[in-house]
């Protein structure tokens, strides 16, 4: 190749990165000018409070996926996670917030106990992340409906109905949850040992471990976040819904992955960050809404889902594809 043909491939290589770094703040942008050419109500003061408490409870836990997903793993079991994290708030308090901070206390422990054994699976057990995290939720599935008998039961502690639908200066308190997080996973990644260390399991395991890095330490620590970062998202989500059902926290195990793709997180590991997952959680939000809005059901919620996470894909596979330029040949080359 010529060093014109490499001088050309260069730009290129460079924009194509640069446009899929921030391709989920465009889709967004995009999603909130469909939203205002669709349906105007979309911009109404409680819409825009509603949309963003419930983009901060998937941000949630599409942080704890992302972690994960760094380390080249998935985890299928954040659903299960969130709906007994519920059942164990609503039981153990009884609705009484003096007992709120046990309650909390064990569906985090809950969280702890989930993350672990999901990790002993894969890491010790060598069993495939998804064959592994699904097996948890199953689990966990049977254990909720064999402990409610399939229905609802137990009383949301009116402490707990606060973090969920309470506002404080019209930010909803689970934004501000999510912010909290949110900045600790971004410096978490960023400017920590730690970070850099999930970042080279991802990417190459081998290699971390040649450099010294405790690859299976890495994966329980993210396997770990995860599920108490599920926790409590599903803790929040008990109180905004303001009661416990079988069916709360059902499919966040998808949309938790689908936000952190379509934030540009890699489903090979090594790539991608918090700041990513956030703005898909909040593209998947904004989509929902848009279409609960069009009145199109929830079929209609399910096919633009897909059609967003098949570009987010394609995107990043379009990315990886690309061939870097050979700058040896460019200078060989006459």
């Amino acid at each position: 190749m010529s060093n014109r043909a490499v001088g050309k491939a260069l730009p290129r290589e460079r924009a194509g990165s640069r446009l899929s770094r921030y391709a989920p703040l465009v889709g967004l942008a995009v999603a909130l000018a469909a939203a205002a050419m669709a349906t105007p109500e979309f911009y109404s003061i409680t819409n825009l409070v509603n949309v963003l408490r419930q983009a901060s409870i998937l941000g949630i836990v599409a942080i704890g996926q992302t972690f994960v997903l760094l380390a080249a793993g998935i985890d299928l079991s954040v659903g299960g996670v969130m709906g007994m994290s519920m059942i164990i708030a609503a039981q153990v308090s009884g609705g009484d917030d003096s007992s709120l901070v046990a309650a909390v206390a064990l569906a985090l422990l809950m969280g702890v106990a989930v993350g672990c054994v999901n990790s002993f699976l894969v890491v010790k057990r060598n069993v495939p992340p998804f064959v592994a995290t699904l097996a948890t939720f199953i689990l966990l599935e049977g254990a909720r409906d064999a402990w409610t008998r399939g229905i609802p039961s137990g009383a949301i502690p009116g402490a707990l109905q606060f973090l969920g639908q309470r506002n404080i200066f019209f930010v909803p308190v689970p934004a501000l949850i999510l912010l909290v997080i949110g900045a600790s996973g971004i410096f978490t990644l960023r400017r920590t040992a730690f970070g850099r260390s999930l970042y080279a399991v991802g990417s190459n395991p081998r290699a971390a471990y040649m450099s010294g890095i405790r690859v299976g330490l890495m994966k329980y620590s993210a396997y770990v976040a995860c599920s108490v970062l599920a926790a409590m998202g599903g803790l929040v989500l008990s109180g905004y819904i303001g009661y416990v059902d079988r069916y709360l926290g059902q499919g966040f195990e998808l949309d938790s992955i689908a936000a952190s793709v379509v934030g540009g997180v890699s489903l090979a590991g090594g790539k991608g960050g918090v700041g990513g997952a956030l703005a898909g959680a909040a593209l998947l939000a904004v989509v929902t809404n848009i279409v609960i809005f069009l009145n199109l059901g929830e079929s209609a919620q399910l096919f633009v889902k897909g059609v967003v996470i098949i570009a987010a894909v394609a995107l990043q596979a379009r990315r990886v594809l690309t061939p870097a330029a050979p700058i040896h040949q460019g200078r060989a080359a006459t």
